[in-house]
């Protein structure tokens, strides 16, 4: 119970960041490079997850 909330509350976070550069991008203003890092690797796991076959998600 306490895993499945804190892995919503995870990605809730880490959506409001996804969301925060977004807003930093519209805005002209300069992105960390750390945050710049983390985008990479998020986009990096996300790619992964969606070319896992589907014979392997089951």
């Amino acid at each position: 119970m306490l895993l499945k909330k804190f892995d919503k509350n995870k990605e809730a976070l880490m959506q409001i960041g996804r969301e925060a550069i977004a807003e930093r991008r519209r805005l002209g203003l300069p992105i960390s490079a750390k945050d710049l890092e983390n985008e990479a690797k998020d986009r990096a796991e996300h790619e992964q997850e969606i070319r896992v076959p589907a014979a392997m998600r089951q």
